[in-house]
């Protein structure tokens, strides 16, 4: 397998790893708040972080002295909250529609400011695949639009721009020309596993933490969110960022909704019907064709 081969393998590895953590959180939310979740991801894999860069050496004041990593921490902890807030105003079907429009401000933004070239292969794949996104998540039915629901639906498109940045920067970083300027898949893993908690401590006069007493099932599956979803995925998806353009991962992604349906299915006996099966078609198909695109 050719270096662009294991970056797609990678890449999907990853998506596969984030889709599972959709019904990870949803079983988990029937006994725990949302944002207690998010906090305990991040507050078991920051010490993961640190273990890895011990052991892989590298200079914490490399890794942490950048201001990059910062602003992608702090970027990453904004979309998280802003997207479990926006849940609490709209629908989860507008919240997974309007956060996946990070793949339309990706797109621009690889054109804009990285200068990658945009094929119709990966216009193409970027369409089909969110028609997919859109046939899973309303089962071919209409999206609940309102005024009532306006503030959580711009909080979604809200938190689908901020990913969209974070993965424009991300790749800036990855593609320096000058080696000591550039940062590894690894050290930004690190790197941002432990800046995205920092903002997240604010979180901590809204979080009741009695909620989990006596309750190891909710620790065990923020330890999986902590190992699988986050530090693992990360470091996965930036391996594969690394060789491959920011829209062809980004159409890779929307994967992790056709994973995170399947899991649903099989684990929380959720519907799956002829509608779902199809979007996981034309999701495969985007993904598929992305793959392909030279």
């Amino acid at each position: 397998m050719d270096a662009k081969g294991r970056a797609v393998a990678a890449t999907l590895l990853s998506s596969l790893f984030w889709g599972s953590s959709f019904p990870v959180i949803e079983y988990g939310v029937r006994s725990a708040d949302p944002r207690l979740f998010l906090f305990l991801r991040f507050l078991f894999a920051m010490p993961m972080a640190f273990a890895v860069m011990a052991l892989l050496k590298f200079r914490l004041g490399r890794v942490l002295g950048s201001f990059h990593v910062w602003l992608l921490g702090s970027l990453n902890a904004v979309a998280f909250m802003t997207q479990y807030m926006a849940q609490a105003w709209t629908t989860a079907t507008n919240t997974a529609l309007l956060v996946n429009l990070y793949l339309v401000f990706v797109g621009l933004g690889s054109v804009m400011f990285l200068k990658e070239k945009f094929t119709w292969k990966l216009g193409v794949a970027g369409c089909i695949g969110f028609f997919g996104v859109f046939l899973i998540e309303t089962n071919a039915g209409s999206i609940g639009f309102s005024s009532h629901s306006l503030i959580g639906d711009l909080l979604a498109l809200f938190s689908g721009t901020v990913w969209g940045a974070y993965i424009i920067i991300s790749k800036i970083l990855l593609s320096r020309k000058k080696k000591k300027e550039q940062l590894s898949p690894e050290e930004l893993t690190c790197g941002v596993c432990i800046t995205t908690f920092i903002p997240l401590l604010f979180l901590l006069p809204f979080l009741r933490f009695d909620t989990v007493m006596g309750q190891p099932k909710i620790v065990l599956l923020a330890v999986y969110l902590a190992v699988f979803s986050t530090v693992l995925a990360y470091l996965l998806w930036y391996k594969g960022l690394k060789e491959l353009s920011a829209i062809m991962t980004s159409v890779l992604l929307m994967m992790e909704i056709a994973f995170a349906a399947i899991i649903s299915y099989l684990w929380l006996g959720e519907r799956f019907t002829l509608w779902t099966g199809i979007g996981g078609i034309f999701i495969c198909a985007a993904a598929a064709l992305s793959a392909m695109n030279d």
